[in-house]
């Protein structure tokens, strides 16, 4: 941090926010010269790879469009149905999604998955993250009694809070080391879509300011975004107010 005041030649400071649902990051650096001269745009060209430069936080940002409505599923096989491999494992989560899709009579847009069986007894299962909204349990167990049983976690605001934000699922879902060449979780396709592009504003201070009523989220030192040659002044995570 620096203190409250424009830096020595009396330019304001770049402030520029990455949104996902009720998340937010947020980093500010002095480049202000980068901004006059090439624009918004290529503000966030820059500063954008640096909220996603790691698979980690990649998730992290999907899970928070979710906002308070998602529901953590672990869908277990029973001995009948269990796949012999985790090639098996994925047509089955294929024929699953067909499924979520015909009863919704439409695309399933906002999914998370990731198929495990490397740890405990390393038996296959698959961990989902679904909208309450579009699929409840009741729906979900339904849909998925053909293979085994269902059990929900919901992540309410409560439930957030005691993880320490979207990031403590985004590590239990990469808890495992995926094979070689094979990405560690999977998504709809579209779900990208839904996180806005980040905002560039400028500010008079290098210091993060929270919206009131905001919940500050902690961090460690390599969870910090790294922008190379810029000067970062402040970062911050944090859950907006709200239900």
């Amino acid at each position: 941090m620096v203190p409250d005041k424009m830096h020595a030649d009396g330019e304001p400071y770049v402030c520029v926010r990455q949104r996902a649902g009720p998340f937010v990051k947020t980093l500010i650096t002095d480049n202000y010269a980068y901004l006059r001269r090439y624009g918004p745009g290529a503000v966030r060209g820059r500063c954008g790879p640096a909220f996603s430069r790691t698979s980690l936080d990649k998730l992290e940002l999907r899970l928070a469009l979710f906002g308070y409505d998602g529901i953590f599923y672990t869908l277990t096989f029973d001995n009948d149905h269990l796949p012999p491999d985790r090639a098996g494992a994925e047509r089955v989560w294929d024929a699953f999604l067909k499924r979520l899709r015909r009863w919704k009579r439409g695309p399933v847009d906002f999914y998370v998955y990731r198929i495990e069986g490397l740890h405990g007894d390393h038996r296959l299962h698959i961990h989902a993250f679904l909208r309450d909204a579009d699929f409840p349990p009741a729906v979900v167990q339904f849909l998925w009694r053909k293979w085994g049983a269902a059990y929900d976690v919901p992540w309410t605001r409560e439930r957030v809070l005691s993880e320490q934000g979207y990031r403590g699922l985004a590590i239990y879902f990469t808890k495992e080391t995926p094979e070689v060449g094979r990405h560690p979780w999977g998504c709809s396709r579209a779900l990208s879509k839904y996180i806005p592009p980040p905002e560039v504003t400028t500010c008079k201070s290098g210091m993060v300011r929270l919206p009131k009523g905001a919940t500050p989220l902690p961090m460690q030192g390599r969870d910090r975004p790294k922008l190379e040659g810029w000067g970062l002044y402040g970062y911050s995570r944090y859950l907006l107010p709200g239900k």
